[in-house]
C-alpha cells in the first residue's frame, strides 16, 4: 500500500500479515497491529501517535520510521523475557523489544530521545537526526542469539548528540566488540565466518578510557605486553578514526581500510593483514556527511592467536569513489583520517 490514498487501515488476518509498508500515505493514525507482524514501514508518514501492544510487538523484526514526522509511541511490552515495561508515554520514541533487528529511524529530524534501546541490534539507523539528544541502552540482555555476526551503528550527521549520548554509544559498540571477539574466538576453527561491526556517530574526540593507544595522524605503532602466562592467548584489536567526510561523493562506496602487521622480538618474523569495511546504508534514502564523524571498526581479522608478538603497526586511509551516472568509476580519491586508536 506504499504511496497510497489509505488513510485508515483495518486489520482482520492474526495468522496471515508478516510485512505491512505504509510507507508515504497520507495516514494520521494506525490501527493496533497483528501479533504475526514482522515488518512495519512508516516511512515518510504524518503519524504522529503509535501504539504497540505487547502481543503485536512479540515477532516485530523491523520497524522503520525514516522521514517520519512520528513524536510519540506507547509501548506495553516483555523486555528481554525479564520483566514487564508499563506503558510509556514520550514526546519521542521509546523503542524496545526483543526481537528487532533493524531499527531504522534516518532523517527524523523532530527525534530527541532514543531511551533504553536493546543493545545487540544488529542494525540502527539514526542517520540525519539532527535534533537527537539523548541515546541510552538497556544493560538488561543476556544476548541469545548466535547468528548474529555483524552490526551497523549509525548515528551521522546527528549534531545534538549530548556527551553522555556518545559515551553510551561507544561503551555499546565495545560490547558488541567483545560479543564478536569472543564467538570469533569459540569459532576459530571456522575461517570462512565473518564478523564485523561499523559504528560511526558525529564528533572528532577518541575516548583515552576505550582506546589506550592514539595518535594524531593516520598511523600508529604499540607494543604488545608479554604474555606472563604458560598458556595461550588471542590479542583482539578494536579501532578507532576521526576524519572529515564532507567530501564523500556516494555514501555507499565510501571504503575503509587498515593495515596492519605484527612483529615478534627479532623483528624479523612479522604477519600483515588488510582489512575493509564498508558502509552499509539504505540506498533508497539519499546520504550525506557534513564535518568530522567518529568511526568504531573490528572485524574477525582484528581476533589473533598471540604466537609470542612483541609490537603492531597500524596504517588507515579512506577511500572515496566517485562515479559517474553510468555507475563507472571516474576518478579515485582518498579522505584523509585525522586522528586514530587502538
Amino acid at each position: 500500500m506504499s504511496g497510497s490514498r489509505v488513510k485508515n487501515v483495518s486489520i482482520k488476518m492474526e495468522a496471515a500479515l508478516l510485512d505491512l509498508n505504509l510507507s508515504h500515505c497520507p495516514m494520521t493514525e494506525f490501527p493496533e497491529i497483528p501479533r504475526c507482524l514482522r515488518k512495519l514501514n512508516l516511512s515518510g508518514t504524518q503519524i504522529k501517535e503509535v501504539t504497540l501492544s505487547l502481543d503485536s510487538l512479540n515477532n516485530l523484526q523491523m520497524l522503520k520510521m525514516s522521514c517520519s514526522s512520528i513524536q510519540k509511541l506507547q509501548c506495553s511490552i516483555i523486555l528481554f523475557s525479564l520483566r514487564e515495561i508499563p506503558t510509556v508515554d514520550v514526546s519521542s520514541p521509546i523503542l524496545m523489544s526483543k526481537s528487532i533487528y533493524r531499527l531504522q529511524m534516518d532523517h527524523c529530524e523532530s527525534l530527541t530521545l532514543l531511551s533504553e534501546l536493546p543493545p545487540y541490534i544488529p542494525y540502527l539507523d539514526a542517520h540525519g537526526c539532527t535534533s537527537l539528544e539523548k541515546v541510552s541502552f538497556t544493560n538488561l540482555d543476556p544476548l541469545d542469539d548466535d547468528d548474529v555476526d555483524w552490526f551497523y551503528m549509525l548515528f551521522c550527521n546527528c549534531f545534538s548528540l549530548s556527551q553522555d549520548s556518545i559515551d553510551n554509544i561507544e561503551a555499546n559498540a565495545m560490547l558488541k566488540i567483545g560479543y564478536l571477539a569472543e564467538k570469533q574466538r569459540l569459532t576459530w576453527e571456522y575461517h570462512y565466518l565473518r564478523y564485523r561491526l561499523f559504528c560511526c556517530f558525529t564528533g572528532n574526540k577518541i575516548s583515552t578510557n576505550m582506546f589506550e593507544h592514539q595518535s594524531t595522524s593516520s598511523s600508529l605503532v604499540l607494543k604488545i605486553a608479554p604474555n606472563g602466562s604458560s598458556g595461550s592467548r588471542f590479542l583482539v584489536f578494536s579501532i578507532c578514526l576521526v576524519a572529515d567526510l564532507t567530501r564523500c561523493h556516494h555514501h555507499e562506496y565510501l571504503k575503509f581500510f587498515c593495515e596492519y602487521q605484527l612483529t615478534t622480538a627479532s623483528g624479523g618474523d612479522y604477519e600483515k593483514f588488510t582489512i575493509q569495511w564498508r558502509s552499509c546504508t539504505d540506498l533508497e534514502t539519499e546520504r550525506k556527511y557534513m564535518g568530522d564523524h567518529v568511526l568504531i571498526l573490528f572485524s574477525e581479522d582484528m581476533v589473533k592467536k598471540d604466537e609470542d608478538y612483541q609490537g603492531a603497526s597500524f596504517e588507515f586511509y579512506i577511500e572515496n569513489s566517485n562515479y559517474n551516472v553510468e555507475g563507472e568509476e571516474i576518478e579515485d580519491e582518498y579522505i584523509k583520517v585525522e586522528k586514530c586508536g587502538v
